[in-house]
């Protein structure tokens, strides 16, 4: 091999070592040449194979050490077991109430926002502490570790225990790394895993935790509803009073200025409107009273005009009885005298009619006069009471329209104060309700085979394989070592 050393010997020039040009020439400094160069040996595929067979048993060794402790690793460490869970989670819940406090979401963007969010209520700390109260993980070693491994204030007081609030604690935050959850694409399906060290463990964790969640979004709802009824609550106090006050306005209104109502309308309208019939009812009467007066005194009936305008069953009767005894009056004289007693006790029978049917015709006359003037009485009595009445409505009327604005004010207070206290009881009750339609679609069932470490057969295998790996690795960088440090040896010849 062609070396530098010697290219730098040859490639020198003679000096002269006396004379003027010698002089110049030592005071120039010249850098010294190396002694000699490195350079990596040639390496072919040859070559590598002899480093592996001359060094086969640290390949073997290291095999056999790589599957002892994948074998180790397989035995020692505890196993996990993972179950899975599946949780439908629509995002309607049950209508329960046709005016729920919680609306209905229509829109498919907003139902996912819907569904990712109680995902995350799933896996919160809420629901992971109803699981570890529970389970009473926060007494389970797998979960918390060893008694006084944690730290804690009593650890640096000497206390060995840690306090019950940490064990909690911990138990939650094991519990956490223990637990996914995932929706499925396009649906409102979520698929839960969890993991323990036995199978039993991981299946009563993932049922516990299914349960936990519905009855965490259950929870939420009642407290939703609950905040609601108590601010409703805290409001009617303000509505009934308002209520109550307009009510008392109403009714010092009418009692300040008299009003009184029945059916919704004033009294004094009403009697107004009641006096007017009446006023109307008696000059009809009184009308027909005055007719059947100016009857009675135009044509004065008597016993000889038997078709008078009278209507008596006694002045009929007597009539009746003079006809007769005139009849019999006429009969006598035209056979007997004047001096013939029945002739004469006939015509005194025949006075004495014609005197009772003019007593009874006055009696008659009479008592249509009495009527007319009880009828004019009467008209004159109401016309009276119209004008009071009509005085008094008027000035109710005056008051009725401030009266009016003061009874739909109250009208109005009472409605807001009857919706608020129907509500109210609406949202109370729904309290009680458990409107969730979320569903446990397949419930966890025990594994069949850890899910970690996978199995100790697979495990020794791959120790043996990353263990001759790292063997042959190592054979090959110690053949390397011994070639470079060679070229060393060579270099410095």
């Amino acid at each position: 091999m062609y070396r530098l050393r010697d290219a730098a010997g040859k490639s020198q020039p003679v000096v002269p070592t006396k004379g003027p040009a010698v002089e110049r020439v030592k005071s120039i400094v010249v850098e010294p040449t190396p002694a000699y160069s490195f350079s990596l040996p040639q390496i072919d595929v040859s070559l590598l194979i002899g480093w592996f067979l001359a060094r086969w048993y640290w390949v073997l060794i290291a095999a056999v050490v790589g599957a002892v402790i994948g074998i180790g690793y397989g035995v020692g460490v505890k196993p996990r077991y993972t179950v899975y869970t599946d949780i439908l989670v629509p995002p309607a819940n049950l209508q329960v109430l046709p005016n729920d406090i919680y609306p209905q979401n229509q829109q498919g963007d907003t139902q996912i926002l819907d569904v990712e969010s109680k995902m995350l209520v799933l896996t919160s700390g809420n629901v992971l502490r109803r699981v570890v109260t529970e389970l009473n993980l926060a007494n389970d070693p797998e979960f918390v570790g060893t008694e006084g491994s944690g730290f804690s204030l009593g650890a640096l007081f000497g206390s060995s225990k840690p306090a019950v609030s940490d064990k909690t604690l911990a138990a939650i935050r094991s519990l956490s790394q223990r637990i996914s959850a995932k929706r499925q694409e396009r649906s409102y399906l979520i698929t839960v895993s969890a993991w323990a060290n036995t199978p039993d463990m991981a299946v009563r964790i993932a049922d516990t935790l299914a349960k936990a969640f519905q009855e965490e979004v259950a929870q939420a709802e009642a407290d939703g509803a609950g905040r609601a009824a108590s601010a409703l609550t805290d409001r009617l106090v303000e509505l009934k009073k308002s209520a109550s006050d307009a009510e008392a306005k109403v009714a010092d209104f009418k009692r300040d200025n008299g009003l009184q109502t029945t059916s919704g309308e004033l009294i004094s309208s009403q009697s107004m409107a009641q006096i007017n019939v009446k006023l109307i009812d008696a000059n009809a009467r009184l009308v027909e009273a005055q007719s059947r007066y100016n009857e009675l005194t135009a044509s004065r009936p008597n016993q000889s005009n038997p078709s008078g305008t009278l209507q008596s069953q006694t002045l009929t009767g007597l009539r009746a009885q003079y006809a007769t005894v005139k009849q019999s009056v006429d009969s006598m004289s035209m056979t007997y005298g004047p001096r013939y007693p029945g002739l004469i006790r006939a015509r005194s029978q025949l006075g004495g009619l014609e005197q009772e049917i003019s007593r009874e015709t006055g009696r008659i006359l009479r008592a249509a006069q009495v009527d007319l003037e009880q009828a004019k009485a009467v008209v004159d009595a109401l016309k009276q009471q119209a004008a009071t009445a009509r005085s008094s409505v008027s000035m109710d009327n005056d008051a009725q329209v401030r009266l009016n604005d003061l009874e739909r004010d109250m009208t109005t207070k009472i409605a807001i104060y009857q919706t608020f206290l129907t509500r109210a009881g609406e949202t109370t009750e729904r309290q009680q309700l458990n409107s969730t339609n979320i569903r446990v679609i397949s419930t966890a069932v025990p594994p069949m085979s850890r899910s970690w470490p996978p199995r100790t057969a697979l495990l020794a295998a791959g120790g043996g394989f990353a263990g001759a790996g790292f063997g042959a690795l190592l054979a090959i960088a110690m053949g390397l070592l011994g070639a470079v440090r060679n070229e060393r040896k060579t270099s410095k010849v």
